[in-house]
C-alpha cells in the first residue's frame, strides 16, 4: 500500500485504462473507417496479443524457472505467433502492414494487461463492490479517447448526455473507492 492510494486502486485504474484502450483499439482495427479487418482476423490477432501478454507475465514473474524453460517458452511463443500470423495474413487475406498487425496484437495486449491488473487488485482482498466500479471507469476513459483521438464529437444535442453520463461514471467510481 502506498501512502496516498491503496494498491488495489492503482491496479484498478491501470485496468480501467487498459480496457478503455482495448475498446478504442478494437474500433480502429475493425471499423471500415480505419483498418476494416474482419472479425475473425481481429479476434485471432487479439488472441495472439493476449497469449503473448500472459506468457510474458508468467515468464517474467517466475524466478524459479530455469533459463532453458524460459527460452523454450519464448521459442514456443514465437512459433505460435508465427503460425497464427500466417493464418491471419494468408488464410484470412489480411493486409500484412506492420500497423495492421501491430494494432491487432495491441488489442490483446491491452486486454491482457487489464486482466492481470484486475487479478493483482483482487489478490489484495478488495471487495468487488469497490473494485468493479473503478475498473469500469474504462467507459469514461474510452469516451474521452474517442472524443479526443478519434474526433467522435456527438452532435450538440447528444454532447451533454455523453459528458453527463461519463461524469456520473467517475462520480460513482470515486464514491465507492473512498
Amino acid at each position: 500500500m502506498t501512502n496516498w492510494l491503496p494498491i488495489w486502486l492503482i491496479w484498478g485504474l491501470i485496468a480501467a485504462f487498459c480496457y478503455a484502450s482495448n475498446a478504442i483499439t478494437n474500433k480502429v482495427v475493425t471499423s471500415e473507417k480505419y483498418l476494416g479487418i474482419g472479425v475473425l482476423a481481429a479476434s485471432l490477432l487479439m488472441l495472439i496479443g493476449i497469449c503473448l501478454t500472459f506468457l510474458a507475465y508468467f515468464l517474467g514473474t517466475q524466478a524459479n524457472l530455469t533459463p532453458s524453460i524460459k527460452i523454450g517458452g519464448i521459442i514456443l511463443a514465437i512459433l505460435f505467433t508465427a503460425y497464427l500470423l500466417y493464418a491471419v495474413i494468408i488464410g484470412l487475406n489480411v493486409n500484412p502492414l506492420p500497423l495492421t498487425i501491430g494494432l491487432g496484437l495491441l488489442q490483446g495486449i491491452f486486454w491482457g494487461v487489464g486482466m492481470i491488473a484486475t487479478f493483482l487488485a483482487w489478490q489484495t482482498g478488495v471487495d468487488a463492490a469497490r473494485l468493479v466500479p473503478i475498473y469500469n471507469t474504462n467507459t469514461l476513459i474510452a469516451v474521452a479517447i474517442g472524443l479526443i483521438l478519434l474526433h467522435e464529437v456527438p452532435v450538440a444535442t447528444e454532447r451533454i448526455k455523453v459528458i453527463a453520463g461519463a461524469i456520473l461514471v467517475v462520480i460513482g467510481g470515486i464514491l465507492v473507492a473512498g
